[in-house]
């Protein structure tokens, strides 16, 4: 049975039929809702599709603002189609975003990357979902704090580190950027122990209907292998649960043994690439 790709004009329209196949994998999904709130705050229009087999969704795919193709989980073949259809009308896209297979197979249907070439612009992440198997467990001495007006600083700081420490790394500015908004959202916090040391900072950087994403999960060199990022990580599950989500969801970039997500009993997805085409 052949694949559709349908565009829609009106982006309520391809909501109406994209999301309820989003929610079925909301995790691998995730990045889709923050597209989504920032589009309907905006006045500016972008291309919206759905893959469509037997007149059923079977990929979801969305232009985002810094010109990404972002693509859902779905079908091989389905994402086949679409690259196809992206081949064929020339688009000039600056980025592909999603599942490694479904970014791979996307390249190669629109003849953006040669079969036989592996990528050398891309950051690959492995995706974890928190499960119900997970009891976070906390030590007496820590707290968990909103960061406020005088931790910014140290915020702002270890927000650059975090940056640096990226491989490859990332851009100063825009992770800048990112800790002020969840500083602002009140969605940034700090571990500080009875001394009053502060001991590692993560936030909340955007959620589904049903998971919270952590980001920016930082320990200062000094304190690292001392259980700092455990501590921090099982606060915010609690905090999440206690907000009344399901779940978290975490990006990692470490590709060595011994995750520390693994650890702690996560759900691995799978990997999540952002392909640079520009």
């Amino acid at each position: 049975m052949k694949f559709r790709v349908q565009s829609y004009l009106e982006f309520a329209s391809w909501k109406r039929k994209a999301l309820p196949y989003l929610r079925k994998e909301e995790g691998w999904n995730n990045l889709f809702w923050q597209i989504i709130r920032t589009r309907e705050k905006s006045s500016r229009k972008s291309w919206a599709g759905n893959i469509f087999q037997g007149g059923r969704v079977r990929l979801s795919a969305l232009l985002t603002p810094s010109n990404f193709l972002l693509l859902s989980s779905g079908s091989l073949k389905a994402v086949e189609a679409l690259g196809k259809y992206v081949h064929l009308r020339k688009w000039k896209l600056d980025g592909v975003s999603g599942p490694v297979n479904l970014v791979n197979q996307f390249l190669s249907s629109a003849n953006l990357q040669p079969k036989d070439k592996p990528s050398i612009s891309a950051r690959d992440f492995k995706l974890f979902q928190t499960t119900s198997k997970i009891n976070p467990t906390t030590r007496d001495g820590y707290e968990l704090h909103r960061v406020e007006g005088t931790q910014w600083p140290r915020a702002r700081v270890w927000a650059h580190q975090f940056a640096m420490e990226a491989n490859p790394p990332m851009d100063l500015a825009a992770i800048t950027q990112m800790a002020k908004q969840m500083q602002a959202a009140k969605n940034l916090f700090i571990l500080r122990n009875s001394e009053n040391i502060l001991c590692a900072m993560a936030g909340f950087g955007r959620s589904t209907e049903r998971y919270q994403v952590i980001n920016m999960v930082y320990v200062p060199e000094e304190l690292r292998g001392k259980g700092m990022a455990e501590e921090l990580l099982n606060r915010m599950i609690l905090k999440s649960q206690t907000s009344g989500y399901k779940g978290c969801l975490l990006f990692s970039e470490w590709q060595g043994a011994r995750n520390l997500y693994e650890s702690m009993g996560c759900k691995t997805l799978g990997r999540f690439v952002e392909h640079d085409l520009a």
